[in-house]
């Protein structure tokens, strides 16, 4: 199995804990290869995340520095983002030409169980399978996907590296952000859509479970985001709640588990695999939010369930 990360030092922490999840959780496997994109992140952290991948002996880890990519991106960011989000819209380039199938994962993820049958999905000639996101019209008409078509979350990308080379995916995806001036809403996730609309996997959401199934019901995100396409039936977010394969601890009308007050109802799993990991000693950090962000998350909480 070959699962790839991208990190700067901040999400150093994060990205361990994830690794230490999914490693524990996928021993199925004779040799897991983690592939680690990183952006300046300390010798320090480096040795941490090296210890975490040394306590499973059917793993290893190889580093991608990322320097030489991002010189290629011009952006016009209007919001703070890591430049590593975009580090993913380059791996054609960066891992082996042997290597056909990779499994991306954002670092803000837990991997709760086996993705056994996730890593053994037949691809055929689609780019990638994902789960699908639930979007507002505004969002997907910038990047011109279409009202009625879904739209998907890039934190977790089942990638086909074959057809995404032979397509030159890359390439069009940094053509797709010179055309839009440096500044695509949704940033990386907006260009991956515009390019590839109707054109990947829809996985079930159990492989992606996000922060705002937990906060909103079903009807209320519909209401909430306005979403046109047809998005998981009430009953399909119930069994992925209650069954996640992977959790998202994506910031909807929340903060992350490692931030204090978090309300997100499975912030432990984070803290139970972080107790197994180098960085076992670390306390939640304060909420820097503003008092009016932390008031509207309040808000919707707690009335609109």
């Amino acid at each position: 199995m070959n699962v790839i990360f991208s990190s700067d030092n901040n999400y150093a922490q994060h990205l361990g804990v994830a690794i230490y999840s999914l490693l524990y959780n996928n021993k199925w496997s004779e040799h897991t290869v983690v592939y680690i994109i990183e952006n300046l992140i300390t010798e320090t952290n480096k040795k941490k995340i090296e210890k975490v991948v040394s306590l499973f002996n059917n793993a290893e880890i190889r580093w991608i520095t990322f320097d030489r990519w991002k010189e290629q991106l011009d952006l016009s960011m209007t919001w703070p983002i890591s430049l590593s989000a975009y580090a993913r819209l380059f791996v054609d380039g960066m891992l082996p030409l042997e290597v056909e199938k990779v499994l991306y994962l954002d670092c803000d993820m837990i991997v709760n169980a086996s993705l056994y049958e996730l890593w053994n999905l037949n691809l055929n000639d689609a780019v990638l399978a994902a789960v699908q996101d639930c979007v507002s019209d505004g969002i997907k008409n910038a990047v011109e996907v279409d009202s009625t078509a879904p739209y998907f979350n890039s934190g977790l990308l089942m990638i086909n590296l074959r057809k995404w080379r032979e397509d030159k995916i890359g390439e069009r995806c940094v053509n797709y952000i010179y055309n839009k001036k440096g500044e695509v809403l949704h940033h990386d996730q907006g260009v991956l859509n515009g390019i590839l609309q109707n054109k990947w996997i829809r996985l079930p959401l159990k492989y992606n479970v996000m922060t705002i199934c937990y906060i909103l019901s079903r009807k209320n995100m519909m209401k909430y985001y306005g979403e046109h396409a047809v998005y998981y039936s009430k009953e399909e977010i119930e069994s992925a709640k209650e069954k996640p394969i992977i959790i998202h601890y994506t910031p909807s009308f929340t903060s992350r588990p490692w931030i204090k007050n978090c309300k997100h109802p499975l912030k432990y799993l984070y803290w139970n695999y972080l107790f197994l990991t180098p960085w076992k000693d670390v306390e939640p950090v304060r909420d820097t939010a503003s008092w009016y962000v932390r008031l509207i998350n309040w808000m919707f909480r707690n009335f609109m369930i």
